[in-house]
């Protein structure tokens, strides 16, 4: 078999099974689609080289540690567990607001059965032949498919995203409980003239569990988006110079049309873009409630007017 000599333009798509170069309009789109962070870490272990022609310096590895956090080679190791900063407070809040979505619950019943979990005394005593309680699920499960956007504003605080990690992992939940089979994954979009980087990272398969550590480290680790990133777009072989800017987020109608977005997927853009000011976490929520149009799909409480109430409550 030929050895193939790579001439430092990046990776190559006959060497990469889930890469793929294609023509989209005018644009060329570079997509490279990864099935787990596991395949995250794994692929950049791997030292994919760099295309020296777009980046001539790698702000994966360069960039201001203050700004991009830890060095590239721990946010690596990050993909696989241990990323906690800011972890429990994340959870806390999670915590507190996914409280207050019991009330939403209706989607299973309780009805009387020859076999279930639990006795039917009064059944019993009148001889009648479904002597036993069961709980079951109240219509078909229906599959809905998550897109986050993982770009965001250089001006988004931490409080922001932490904000938008939290309502995602409990628009999930919610989800879930109104019958609703949840396909998560991440994305970047983004574009330099002519030429389109799509990346996408599946968090939660259909049926999967969810792992609120792994989805907390891509959605709100801030070396995620500022080494991980970058330093998977730094091994695209593009034509263009890429290396002053990393290229301009992708407008949503362009972003959908290269995703496939349905009418029935839910399309979840930046923290501004969904009101999250990430000041009052209930406020947060009802505005991207809002902004995302569920409550044809889902009942959504009303959070902050609940968050109100329960202060009352307590004085």
């Amino acid at each position: 078999m030929e050895k193939r000599i790579n001439l430092g333009y990046g990776i190559n798509p006959m060497d990469y099974p889930y890469f793929t170069i294609n023509k989209l309009g005018r644009s060329k789109v570079y997509h490279i689609c990864f099935d787990s962070l596991g395949m995250v870490q794994y692929f950049l272990r791997s030292d994919p080289p760099v295309n020296r022609r777009s980046f001539v310096v790698q702000s994966s590895l360069m960039g201001d540690r203050a700004f991009a956090g830890e060095p590239l080679e721990k946010a690596i190791e990050y993909c696989l567990g241990g990323y906690s900063e800011g972890f429990s407070e994340f959870m806390k809040l999670a915590g507190q607001l996914e409280a207050m979505n019991v009330r939403g619950d209706n989607i299973k019943r309780v009805e009387t059965s020859f076999v279930g979990h639990r006795p039917n005394v009064p059944a019993y005593i009148a001889g009648a032949p479904k002597t036993m309680f069961r709980t079951v699920r109240v219509g078909e499960k229906k599959l809905i498919n998550i897109c986050v956007q993982l770009a965001y504003d250089k001006s988004t605080t931490k409080q922001q995203v932490r904000n938008r990690g939290i309502l995602v992992l409990n628009l999930i939940r919610l989800l879930e409980r109104n019958n609703y089979i949840v396909n998560f994954r991440l994305f970047e979009s983004s574009i330099e003239y002519n030429e389109v980087f799509l990346c996408e990272v599946s968090l939660k398969q259909p049926g999967q569990k969810m792992d609120e550590q792994k989805c907390y480290y891509p959605m709100c680790g801030r070396e995620f988006v500022r080494r991980i990133m970058l330093r998977i777009k730094e091994s695209m072989p593009f034509d263009n110079n890429w290396g002053m800017s990393y290229g301009m987020v992708c407008d949503d109608t362009l972003t959908k049309k290269l995703l496939d977005i349905g009418p029935k997927d839910v399309f979840i853009g930046t923290p501004n873009q969904l009101g999250i000011t990430g000041e009052n976490l209930y406020r947060d929520a009802d505005a991207f409630i809002r902004s995302l149009g569920l409550s044809d799909k889902i009942k959504v409480p009303h959070y902050q007017e609940m968050a109100e109430e329960l202060i009352r409550e307590t004085e």
